[in-house]
């Protein structure tokens, strides 16, 4: 082999290894870019979760504050009373529109997930404790004009 084709041999050689280095360079910044976009979605989710126990909390909060919001008896009496000045029903249509988008980042967090939603939340029993003023709410179209098809459907699953 002449001098020329050792050279043409080494430089072959060279290109070959920074080629392997550089596939093994995309390789592993690919490896640590979907490691990294993989933590920022874990704490997003995470994040997700505490706002949803936040407003979870405060729902329980409100419902000691006023335990009535929470009383079979009352919600009961929501048809007779939905349309007076009494303070008591207007905050309770407050917080039933309150736990309802609660209920509706929950389903949208746990992607409609039946299972997790009802692991989260007691979803079951405010649905049927709530149902008179879901049905019924202050403004006619209120549900349907507030809330996608997909989460009507979800809680008109609970009232069947």
């Amino acid at each position: 082999m002449n001098d020329t084709e050792k050279i043409s041999t080494i430089i072959n050689i060279a290109i070959a290894i920074a080629t392997i280095g550089a596939t093994i360079a995309a390789a592993i910044s690919a490896y640590f870019s979907y490691k990294s976009s993989k933590m920022t979605l874990n704490l997003y989710e995470k994040e997700k979760e505490t706002k949803l126990n936040d407003e979870l909390n405060r729902l329980i909060e409100i419902s000691i504050e006023y335990p009535y919001v929470e009383s079979r008896t009352f919600t009961l009496q929501w048809l007779k009373y939905k349309n007076s000045d009494d303070e008591r029903y207007l905050r309770y249509d407050l917080f039933c529109n309150r736990l309802y988008n609660h209920l509706h980042d929950v389903c949208d967090h746990f992607n409609y997930d039946k299972h997790k939603i009802e692991n989260f939340v007691d979803i079951k029993t405010w649905i049927r404790t709530h149902k008179l003023n879901w049905l019924n709410p202050v403004e006619e179209n209120e549900n349907i004009n507030g809330y996608d098809e997909k989460f009507r459907s979800f809680i008109n699953s609970y009232l069947i």
